[in-house]
């Protein structure tokens, strides 16, 4: 049998920024007009956008790679598909017309109601003047139409800057974009109240999303993977079958038993990424992805590989899935091409060693295709420099079962631990609707965290919560003035959509959460402020944050590494300072007794135990 090149593989690996041919990363250079697109729900809420007679413009904004341009073109094929033309002939005309009307200088097609559709498909291909003098006539389409403008968020800011200078012929019109992506933000709206503008902040958007078309991920690897296609027929007639990690990767992520398990916890992995702070676009998604199936590999690499020898099976270790997918064969400036890379190789399970896990490990359950140096740990060793590499060996065999461990297991309840987040538990629970309000563990970790953040390191469970005066926070002696002290019983722990409604003083489900592919990234701590009357001071933590507290508050000291971290919440905690107290007494900390200071008759200050 001849060697085959697969040509689903080598499309597959053109979603990588780091191959000669990267034309399926952007919208403008793909040539397939027939393969499956993923319906994300923000498809939808376009759809039932536009026919909104209020409706004027819509912006989709966020980072580049989210696919602004692709939602539109997906918009007006739904809007084209009512006819019988073929679906890939539809594609094509969609193509044409954005090519030709993608700078909104004539509509584009027509919504279901009969409004002509102008689209600007990127506001960065102008500049900043004209990009501003378009945003104002979008404002009011021609022919009472309606806009759509994608535009990455800074392009958009600079733009909306533009025209709000008055001096320089400026309307001052186009802040209301901008105002609209900061309630957002601030609450989860996405239209402003006169109901003409909607922003879309697409930052929100997750490739991992908990709906119920499963997230981009699965849907991927699901497409990529399927034995219901001929796309990998060529590769039962390949000679090099039998030592290739690409087919054997897709083998196992197509599995029917083991399958399934195996790209959900994919899925957590990216989940986990997200919720630790990282913003994984669509395109980041694609070729990591890419990359983690193929195994950087391509048909002809695996080729030479078989031609130098038919039975080698020792050089396919680092290019199966779980081992890719952390991008170790990667230089830095590669991963800085897709730098959601960083954010995986920070939660490797590789690299977190858990007894439970490492006693069930042996070095002959590595699979057909071990690492080189899986039995290295059997050889003597003579020198110190034996030892050392014995060890080196030893630690990447565990690097290798760990992972390979991680994704093959049944148990998928201690994946946030193995990924090196011992709170990953604990912040999902947040957003759980049923959990136990009357268990406090969460709210009492995330208080003394946030004290620990203070210097402050009280032992026990405490029924109150410390503020320090802000001039202690980053200078503190031993002794320390406690500015206010909250009790715990009014503060509460909430996830995203949660504080969203209480900054909006309303239980309606917040626009954002239906506007794009959902996961909650954030909880909150939400803490009275010194004036009744005002609301509740809250304090943001992603994932990561949330677990740099919960270790302080277990006693971890790192002030110097995690300083800008500090600074950070240190200045949230300013905002709860009582700065108005005139009282005589001053409480003061000293070491983990608290004492109070009082003014006595010719000023002579007493101190007694508080």
């Amino acid at each position: 049998m001849p060697l085959e090149v697969n040509k689903h593989v080598q499309r597959i690996r053109r979603y990588q920024p780091f191959d000669a041919d990267t034309s399926e990363m952007v919208y403008e250079l793909q040539a397939d007009w027939a393969r499956p697109q993923y319906v994300v729900v923000t498809l939808q809420y376009l759809l039932n956008a536009i026919e909104q007679p209020s409706t004027k413009t819509i912006v989709l904004t966020g980072d580049a790679g989210h696919g602004k341009t692709s939602l539109c073109a997906n918009l007006l094929t739904e809007l084209m598909s009512e006819t019988e033309v073929s679906a890939a002939e539809v594609r094509k005309s969609v193509f044409r017309e954005l090519d030709r009307f993608g700078d909104a200088s004539g509509p584009i097609s027509r919504t279901r109601s009969g409004r002509r559709l102008y689209i600007l498909k990127d506001l960065s291909e102008i500049t900043p003047q004209a990009g501003a003098r378009k945003l104002v006539e979008l404002l009011d389409p021609p022919g009472e139409g309606i806009a759509i403008i994608c535009a990455n968020e800074g392009q958009l800011r600079k733009c909306v800057a533009e025209d709000d200078n008055l001096d320089r012929g400026g309307t001052g019109r186009a802040k209301i974009l901008v105002k609209t992506l900061a309630e957002g933000v601030l609450r989860g709206q996405v239209t402003d109240p006169s109901g003409s503008v909607t922003v879309i902040n697409l930052n929100y958007q997750s490739v991992a999303a908990a709906s119920t078309n499963g997230g981009l991920i699965p849907w991927i690897l699901k497409q990529w993977t399927t034995t219901q296609s001929s796309r990998w027929k060529s590769c039962e007639t390949c000679d090099a079958r039998k030592v290739c990690p690409i087919l054997a990767n897709r083998d196992e992520l197509s599995d029917p038993t083991r399958g399934p398990q195996r790209r959900e916890a994919i899925k957590a992995v990216f989940a986990a990424a997200e919720r630790t702070g990282a913003v994984v676009t669509t395109r980041q998604a694609l070729s990591v992805t890419s990359y983690m199936l193929t195994g950087g590999l391509s048909c002809e690499n695996v080729h030479s590989k078989y031609q130098r020898s038919h039975s080698n099976r020792l050089w396919q270790a680092p290019h199966l899935y779980h081992q890719a997918l952390f991008g170790d064969r990667l230089t830095q400036q590669q991963r800085h091409l897709v730098p959601v890379f960083f954010a995986l190789r920070k939660l490797d399970p590789g690299k977190v060693s858990r007894r439970q896990v490492d006693d069930r490990l042996a070095p002959d359950t590595a699979g057909d295709f071990p690492p080189a140096d899986a039995n290295s740990y059997l050889q003597k060793v003579h020198t110190n420099r034996d030892a050392q590499k014995q060890a080196e060996h030893l630690r990447g065999l565990y690097t290798f079962l760990r992972r390979a461990d991680f994704f093959n297991s049944d148990d998928n309840t201690d994946r946030f631990a193995r990924m090196g987040l011992q709170a990953g538990d604990d912040f999902v629970l947040v957003e759980d609707r049923n959990r136990d309000l009357a268990d406090t563990r969460v709210r009492d970790r995330f208080l003394k965290g946030l004290e620990a953040v203070q210097g402050i390191h009280r032992a026990g469970s405490n029924p109150d919560f410390f503020i320090l005066d802000p001039a202690f926070f980053t200078h503190r002696a031993r002794a320390a003035v406690i500015s206010r002290r909250v009790p715990s019983r009014g503060v509460e722990v909430v996830d995203q959509v949660t504080q969203w409604q209480q900054e909006s003083g309303t239980d309606a489900v917040p626009e954002m959460q239906n506007a794009v592919e959902w996961l909650n990234r954030a909880i909150y701590i939400r803490i009275p402020a010194v004036d009744p009357d005002r609301d509740a001071v809250s304090v943001e933590a992603d994932l990561l944050r949330f677990e740099l507290l919960t270790r302080w508050a277990g006693g971890l000291r790192s002030e110097v590494q995690h300083e800008a971290e500090i600074r950070g919440l240190s200045g949230s905690l300013a905002e709860l300072a009582d700065s108005s107290n005139k009282d005589d007494e001053i409480q003061v900390l000293v070491g983990d007794v608290m004492r109070k200071l009082m003014v006595d008759v010719g000023f002579r200050i007493r101190s007694v135990r508080a």
